[in-house]
């Protein structure tokens, strides 16, 4: 006998039980074990139960504003939107409280683009784009929020840095959307080449996502109509909204909201982001400044009551003025 049969022989005595049953037997049960282990996730878990972030990113909601519904892809023309999409990941990590502004007081001599971010909770949110971004910010040292915003476009001269950029977002988060229900994936031809287009299958989630921006916009007070993709439970929901209303601003998609309106409402609606991008670049928020439109007179006092329920989210705001104040920047920086 070889003394690789001698060794297969004894391997095979050794797993034979004193009842002389095959430890074989038990392999089913053991994998069924295994499987169910693997197959739970405490973190997924906690992501998927957490009901103060709504279903959709702050980025999703700008892309979703800026696609046509039935062609399904974003302008061409529009050079502002991949830069303001970045801008839109920051806003949406602090407003989960992953990123903050470093707590130093001399960080008030410098403009709050200026102020140097740190990852706080580096833990997962279950959305690829924002857990990428995550990831590099944590392995890096504390930048500025302007820094940040031109290294995850991929604006920047230091070739040590230039993998910071985050690729095809624009398409990526149109996927997202696809996986979420919202949007379909379509082939086009177009001349010589086809290309994916995502036209909008739901469209009573953009309809919605219109309705709060011009409660805020055009109404006289502001008041949401909440619905599962944006739960009456979301945290931050008027500031969330106020970013996505400077978000779209800044990414030149804030007319196809407006379009619709008659010449006035539609001027005045403009104007009324125009606002609230300039009182929200500051931190602390400019919460007497009254509205010269009169509309969304009570907005105010309810921003007022978001901050004053947990005074801790200073920092994590203060990110968001800092973005605002970038969006306000675009036309000298693009």
């Amino acid at each position: 006998m070889s003394t690789l049969q001698r060794r297969r022989k004894q391997a095979r005595s050794d797993s034979v039980g004193s009842s002389g049953t095959d430890s074989n037997d038990n392999e089913p049960t053991n994998r069924q074990a295994e499987s169910r282990r693997v197959a739970y996730d405490p973190e997924e878990d906690k992501i998927r139960n957490n009901m103060s972030v709504p279903q959709l990113t702050l980025m999703e909601e700008v892309v979703l504003l800026g696609l046509r519904d039935k062609e399904g892809y974003l302008s061409f023309w529009n050079d502002n939107i991949s830069y303001a999409l970045r801008g839109c990941i920051i806003i949406e990590l602090a407003l989960r409280g992953k990123i903050r502004i470093l707590d130093d007081p001399a960080r008030k001599r410098f403009e709050l683009s200026e102020r140097l971010v740190e990852v706080v909770d580096s833990s997962k949110t279950g959305e690829v784009l924002l857990d990428e971004a995550l990831q590099i910010m944590r392995n890096d040292e504390p930048l500025a929020i302007s820094n940040w915003v031109d290294l995850l476009s991929g604006e920047t001269w230091n070739v040590f840095k230039i993998n910071y950029q985050l690729k095809q977002v624009r398409e990526r988060i149109s996927k997202g959307l696809v996986d979420k229900g919202v949007l379909r994936t379509e082939m086009k031809n177009f001349f010589l080449f086809d290309m994916a287009t995502h036209p909008v299958t739901d469209s009573s989630c953009k309809e919605a996502i219109k309705r709060r921006i011009l409660s805020i916009l055009v109404n006289r007070t502001a008041e949401f109509t909440y619905n599962d993709y944006f739960p009456e439970t979301t945290s931050f929901k008027y500031i969330r909204t106020i970013s996505l209303i400077c978000s779209a601003y800044g990414a030149n998609v804030l007319e196809n909201v407006l379009n619709s309106l008659e010449y006035q409402k539609r001027d005045n609606g403009l104007n009324r982001a125009e606002e609230l991008l300039e009182q929200f670049s500051q931190y602390p928020f400019d919460l007497e400044k009254q509205t010269e439109f009169g509309t969304s007179i009570n907005l105010n006092a309810l921003v007022k009551e978001e901050i004053e329920a947990d005074p801790k989210n200073a920092l994590f705001l203060e990110v968001v003025a800092g973005v605002f104040e970038v969006f306000s920047k675009m036309d000298l920086l693009l």
